[in-house]
């Protein structure tokens, strides 16, 4: 996948201006210079992680809408059990991961 500096940019900018944000008032937010910021979003340099990140924050911007990403609908039960398994303990994941290798080792 190829990023192209100049649709970021744009994007940055179009965003930008339909919240109400003038170029300085988001440099500010972000704390970077208004020249840094007009760089980016006449696409002649890619922001750092940390710099989007923070303009998508400040932007209240989606990142996989931004980049037109299509996220992977799982049905219920998976998202359950996702869930259940991001709260879980170390000792508990161990367990966890021995219940799965049993059920599918006496399919």
């Amino acid at each position: 996948m190829k990023l192209d500096k100049e649709i970021i940019g744009k994007k940055i900018r179009q965003i930008r201006i339909e919240k109400g944000f003038s170029q300085e008032q988001l440099s500010e937010k972000i704390d970077i210079s208004p020249r840094h910021m007009c760089t980016i979003e006449n696409g002649n340099s890619f922001p750092s992680l940390e710099t989007f990140v923070n303009i998508c924050e400040i932007l209240d911007i989606d990142i996989n809408k931004f980049f037109n990403i299509k996220t992977v609908k799982t049905d219920k039960l998976r998202s359950e059990i996702y869930d259940l398994i991001q709260m879980s303990s170390p000792n508990e994941l161990h367990l966890i991961k021995d219940i799965i290798i049993a059920v599918r080792n006496n399919r």
